[in-house]
């Protein structure tokens, strides 16, 4: 999934933001995306396995939502904020459907925005869920 959204972002051609290939932590746990602003981060996936009907026969009768999960990461100036990073965001967020994700019945993105120190970081975390 991680690769997926990667190639995504890659097709988009952001103009003016790098995309690292490297997760967004360095060893000592420190955030790359603060020490190097207008670069792209993507996690690793995280899945979620939830049950949606439950049987009483064996477990592999029963019927689960797994969601699966990518978070996104830029961060910028937030006092001299590009001027195409709104735009960028958009772009970021329209990726949701181009993911390849078979047996998606659901595509959602949702976007956070905090700030830390003089940094404006925002996180976008694609979630897909499928039936299985």
């Amino acid at each position: 999934m991680r690769d997926n959204v990667i190639a995504a972002i890659q097709r988009l051609g952001l103009s003016g933001y790098g995309l690292s290939q490297e997760l967004p932590f360095d060893s000592s746990g420190q955030s790359l995306f603060i020490k190097n602003p207008k670069r792209v981060y993507v996690d690793n996936e995280q899945v979620e396995e939830e049950p949606l009907y439950l049987t009483l026969g064996p477990s592999s009768l029963d019927i689960m939502n797994n969601t699966t999960s990518v978070t996104v990461f830029i961060a910028v100036d937030a006092k001299n904020k590009p001027s195409n990073y709104d735009e960028t965001l958009r772009k970021l967020r329209s990726i949701k459907n181009d993911i390849l994700w078979e047996g998606a019945t659901s595509r959602i993105v949702n976007v956070s925005s905090e700030y830390e120190g003089d940094l404006l970081i925002s996180e976008l975390t694609y979630e897909f869920t499928r039936i299985t």
